[in-house]
C-alpha cells in the first residue's frame, strides 16, 4: 500500500451549462481548501483516512507503508465505519489504552474537538504485530471549512522517529519517550533545550507557533530569540517583566541545578481575552543534565475554571439557601476553629419573637420574608470577618472576633436591634418583627469550646424572652479561671 493516495478531481466549468458554472467553481474552491489541509498533514503523517461526517464511512487517502502496521489496513477493510474501526484499533494496537483514545470512538466527541477547524491530537503507545512498542500520535481535523466540510481527517504518525533524531545517548531513549509521553498528554508544545548551547529543537508543536518556527524536525533554534519573540507576541503586558526573568536561559540553568522540575504560570493575551498558561521544564535524565531538558507549554484555563468551580461548590455547600448566610454546619465549624486557636470575641444568638404566630397568621411566604429581612440586617451591620450563620428555623448566630469588652458588644448589638426595628414588611399590616438576643463574651486566652459558648448565649436568650421589655441580655463572660 506504499504511496496510496485517493485522487480527487476538479471539475472543469466549461463542461457545464453557463448557469451551473458558479456552483462548479464553488465546488472546486471547497475541494481545493480541503486538499490543502490534507496535503499539509501529509507532510508529517504517514497514514491518513478521510471519514464521511454523515455516513461515517472510511476511505484511504494516503499510506506510505513505511510506518503503517500491516494489520491496520486489514482492520480498515473489515470495519468500514469509523467507530468500529477505532474501537478495533485501540483494542489491537494501543498499548496503554489512554482514555482520550477510547473516547474518540464516539463521533460526537470528535465533532466537538474539531468543530472550529482546529487540529486535535492524542499521543499513545502503539504495539505492532511483533510486540514492539513505540510512541505514536493520532490527529483529527476537518477536511475543509467548518461550515461546509463533508469529511474529517484521521491521521497517524510515528513520534519515536522524531524523538530518536535528537537522542544523544541511546541508553536513555525510553526514559525520554516516557517523559515526552507524559508531557505530550497535557502540553501543546514540547521542546528539547540544550542548556550548554541554548539550542532548541521541536518535538511537538500543536499550540501557538512563534514567528519563524516550523514543525517538529531537525531544525535548531536559538532559545533566547524564541523566548523573547514568544513573550512579546503572547504574554499579558503586566506579566512580561516577571516572565522574561523566569524564562531566561540563566534562570532555567540555575533552576535545573536546584531541582528536577521547574514550573510557573503566566497570563496570555489572545484576541482581547486573558488566558492562563503554564510552563514546565524537566531534565531528560536527572543524573546527567548535560543531555538537555524538555520544556512544555500548555493552557491551564480549565484548571483555573475547575478551581473556581470547586470554590463555588464549596460556597454552595456552606450556604443557607434562603438567606445567603452560612448554614449551621459551616458556621459552627468556623467558630470552633477560631475558639480552638484561642480567639476572643462575642457570640450572639438571635431568635425571632412569635415566629409561629407570624407563619400561622400571615402565611409561610411572609414568614420567609421576615427570615430574609433579619438576615440582611445581620449581613449589613456586622463586619465581613464576623461569622454569621443560620442555626435553623427562626434562629441565627454571629461570632465577632476580638469584640471582648461588654461595652463594645452592647453598642454593636444596639445598632443591630435598631436596624431590625426598621424592617418594613407590608404583608404584616403594621406588625413589627422583633427578636430576642443573648450574647456570651469570650475573653483573650479563655479555654472554651463551641458547646459551652453556645449554651451560655442560649441561656441569655432565654432570660431575654422571659423578662418583660428586655430583648437583649449579655449575661456571661467566659474567661480563664
Amino acid at each position: 500500500m506504499s504511496g496510496v493516495v485517493l485522487k480527487e478531481t476538479f471539475l472543469d466549468p466549461k463542461d457545464y451549462p453557463e448557469e451551473m458554472r458558479g456552483l462548479v467553481e464553488d465546488f472546486n474552491e471547497k475541494l481545493e481548501n480541503s486538499m490543502g489541509i490534507i496535503t499539509g498533514l501529509a507532510r508529517e503523517y504517514h497514514t491518513i483516512w478521510l471519514v464521511n461526517r454523515e455516513t461515517l464511512e472510511l476511505s484511504m487517502y494516503r499510506s506510505t507503508g513505511e510506518h503503517t502496521v500491516s494489520g491496520l489496513l486489514g482492520l480498515a477493510a473489515r470495519f468500514r465505519d469509523y467507530p468500529s474501526f477505532i474501537k478495533a484499533y485501540v483494542t489491537t494496537y494501543v498499548a496503554d489504552h489512554p482514555e482520550d483514545v477510547e473516547r474518540m470512538s464516539r463521533i460526537e466527541v470528535v465533532e466537538e474537538k474539531i468543530r472550529n477547524g482546529e487540529l486535535y491530537t492524542i499521543e499513545y503507545l502503539r504495539i505492532d504485530e511483533e510486540g514492539h512498542i513505540s510512541y505514536h500520535q493520532m490527529a483529527f481535523a476537518l477536511a475543509g471549512d467548518p461550515d461546509s466540510a463533508e469529511k474529517f481527517i484521521l491521521a497517524f504518525k510515528d513520534v519515536d522517529k522524531i524523538v530518536r533524531r535528537h537522542m544523544a545517548d541511546k541508553q536513555y531513549l525510553y526514559e525520554q519517550l516516557g517523559i515526552v509521553n507524559a508531557l505530550s498528554r497535557d502540553y501543546y508544545n514540547v521542546f528539547k533545550v540544550d542548556l550548554q548551547t541554548g539550542n532548541v529543537v521541536i518535538l511537538k508543536l500543536d499550540g501557538y507557533v512563534t514567528k519563524g518556527m516550523e514543525g517538529p524536525g531537525e531544525k535548531v533554534y536559538p532559545y533566547d530569540v524564541l523566548c523573547r519573540q514568544y513573550i512579546n507576541d503572547r504574554v499579558y503586558s503586566e506579566d512580561i517583566p516577571a516572565l522574561t526573568k523566569a524564562m531566561s536561559l540563566e534562570t532555567v540553568r540555575r533552576k535545573m541545578k536546584e531541582t528536577n522540575e521547574y514550573v510557573s504560570s503566566y497570563r496570555v493575551h489572545d484576541n482581547g481575552e486573558i488566558h492562563y498558561y503554564q510552563f514546565t521544564y524537566i531534565p531528560i535524565n536527572p543524573l546527567d543534565k548535560s543531555l538537555g531538558i524538555l520544556a512544555g507549554f500548555k493552557n491551564v484555563d480549565d484548571v483555573v475554571a475547575g478551581a473556581k468551580e470547586r470554590e463555588q461548590l464549596i460556597a454552595l455547600a456552606e450556604t443557607d439557601i434562603m438567606t445567603g448566610i452560612l448554614n449551621r454546619g459551616s458556621g459552627e465549624k468556623k467558630v470552633t476553629n477560631l475558639l480552638d486557636e484561642g480567639m476572643s470575641g462575642m457570640f450572639c444568638i438571635i431568635d425571632i419573637d412569635r415566629f409561629k404566630h407570624i407563619n400561622d397568621t400571615y402565611g409561610h411566604d411572609v414568614g420567609d420574608k421576615v427570615i430574609r429581612g433579619i438576615a440582611d440586617v445581620l449581613k449589613e451591620e456586622f463586619r465581613k470577618k464576623d461569622i454569621i450563620f443560620r442555626l435553623g428555623g427562626d434562629e441565627y448566630a454571629v461570632f465577632s472576633p476580638n469584640v471582648n469588652e461588654e461595652s463594645k458588644g452592647k453598642k454593636l448589638i444596639k445598632r443591630v436591634l435598631e436596624r431590625i426595628d426598621g424592617i418594613v414588611i407590608p404583608e404584616l399590616n403594621g406588625m413589627q418583627p422583633t427578636v430576642s438576643l443573648g450574647a456570651a463574651i469570650v475573653v483573650q486566652g479563655a479555654k472554651t469550646n463551641f458547646d459551652e459558648v453556645y449554651r451560655k448565649a442560649d441561656e441569655c436568650v432565654y432570660n431575654s424572652k422571659n423578662c418583660p421589655d428586655v430583648n437583649t441580655t449579655v449575661c456571661t463572660v467566659i474567661a480563664s479561671e
